[in-house]
């Protein structure tokens, strides 16, 4: 095979020229030739935006407030026995002051709820070794 050296054959030329200097212009050349436009400002806080924001804010916090009010106020309920001993012996309030407090319903339930007959009221006195807690002054 014969050895082939570029740089000694002919080289083929395109056709085209270009004139001398074409491309040191070619850029301003077409910056002149497109239209001057103003770029449109776009603002970084849109009102529409903050609306939108605001919005979800409030639907947020209205939906929260009552779920963490629900959690965090639940209160267990206290029997009846242990508020009975707590006033008896923690509190300062006498009978009188207590029996003032209590409105006429309420009154009217306790005679309801406390009818007892006498065989039940001389098992309880019989079976107290401590009477003197119930003779009347």
């Amino acid at each position: 095979m014969k050895d082939f050296k570029l740089d000694n054959e002919p080289k083929i030329t395109s056709g085209f020229r270009t004139p001398d200097g074409y491309f040191d212009t070619f850029s301003e050349k077409i910056l002149a030739q497109l239209p001057k436009q103003e770029p449109k400002v776009i603002s970084i806080f849109s009102s529409k935006k903050i609306w939108y924001y605001a919005a979800a804010a409030i639907l947020i916090l209205m939906l929260s407030v009552p779920i963490y009010t629900k959690y965090s106020t639940q209160e267990e309920e206290i029997d009846s026995a242990t508020l009975e001993n707590y006033i008896a012996y923690q509190s300062n309030i006498s009978e009188e002051q207590i029996v003032d407090l209590l409105e006429q319903e309420d009154l009217d339930k306790m005679k309801l709820e406390f009818n007892v007959d006498d065989a039940a009221i001389e098992d309880a006195l019989n079976s107290n070794s401590n009477l003197e807690q119930y003779i009347i002054d």
